[in-house]
């Protein structure tokens, strides 16, 4: 059985390959600062959200597994609104982005986020997110979209990861090979080398060792 998309998830997937084809280039310049004098990137919850269905195409599995997984998804999106937003009127796709990273690196690192964690990357996505021309040019669907998937896979995998460290070793590694799968898809982020420090997510790669960098060099 074949699904297809709708406009809004067509779009939406676009709006995340764009922000993936740079958003790891951001975080290699350093954690974003002074981001207090931005504005919160909230949306319009849609009438009918799009995201836990697409998810939902594309779980393993027959008609029923699909539905199982749907009726998860859009329990993971209302336990987001209702946990992390109090029920606001208004999603905040900053704060969602956050939560989701902050999920996938918990998971991928086995430790706990604080609440003051949190709250710094959520205004470091807010800068690194509302500063990305592919948001400045997305329609209010399209961020809709995205706010719904990182609200309901940092959902999934925050709540997994907790879960998983009960289970054993096998468990944990079924939910970080999840997070780096998300990390990757969302944002283009190389999952294990995300760092988080005191002053928010940064991206570190391992430096190329002198004789890679010359034996390159001299194939250039």
């Amino acid at each position: 059985m074949t699904s297809t998309s709708s406009p809004t998830d067509l779009r939406a997937a676009a709006l995340a390959d764009r922000l993936a084809a740079s958003f790891g280039e951001l975080l290699m310049g350093g954690a974003a600062t002074d981001a207090d004098d931005l504005a919160p990137l909230t949306v319009l919850p849609a009438a009918q959200a799009t995201a836990p269905q697409q998810l939902a195409a594309a779980h393993p599995g027959g008609p029923a597994a699909r539905q199982q997984a749907l009726a998860l998804y859009r329990r993971c999106l209302a336990h987001y609104r209702q946990r992390l937003q109090s029920g606001l009127p208004e999603d905040d796709v900053g704060q969602a982005a956050a939560y989701f990273v902050l999920a996938c690196v918990a998971a991928l690192q086995q430790i706990d986020v604080s609440p003051a964690q949190l709250a710094l990357v959520e205004r470091q996505m807010r800068r690194l997110l509302g500063q990305h021309p592919a948001w400045a040019q997305a329609a209010a669907t399209e961020r809709q979209a995205l706010f719904e998937q990182f609200a309901v896979l940092g959902m999934l995998v925050g709540e997994s990861q907790h879960e998983a460290r009960r289970q054993g070793p096998a468990a944990r590694v079924n939910v970080q090979n999840a997070a780096r799968g998300y990390l990757r898809q969302l944002l283009g982020l190389q999952p294990d080398h995300l760092h988080l420090g005191d002053h928010g997510l940064t991206l570190r790669l391992p430096a190329q060792p002198l004789a890679e960098a010359l034996k390159a060099a001299g194939q250039a």
